[in-house]
């Protein structure tokens, strides 16, 4: 499971056949929540557009911090985002970073 992007477009590999893509114009909401799992949490970002399509990444996946480190970039987004990101409580509510 990969993440790659660029400044135009999110593309999400989840498997070997299976490639889901967004362009960043197209992003009306950025959330991020987490779940518990074994042995830990998992992390994800969800990346929802007009179109009513959602692309989730994780923090399981290669890119992660890459995706992290260049998010601010792309969309304007709280100072803190990263620190709510890190906060958000397992199974509970959504954090929403960005709303277009």
């Amino acid at each position: 499971m990969d993440i790659y992007f660029d400044e135009e477009q999110l593309a999400v590999k989840y498997d070997e056949d299976i490639d889901n893509t967004l362009q960043w114009e197209d992003v009306t909401q950025i959330s991020a929540y987490k779940v518990y799992t074994y042995p830990g949490e998992v992390t994800f970002l969800v990346f929802s557009a007009r179109n009513g399509e959602t692309i989730e990444a994780s923090d399981e996946m290669s890119g992660w911090l890459e995706l992290l480190g260049g998010l601010g970039n792309i969309f304007k987004l709280p100072a803190e985002w990263q620190e709510l990101v890190a906060d958000a409580e397992a199974g509970g509510e959504d954090v929403v970073l960005y709303t277009r």
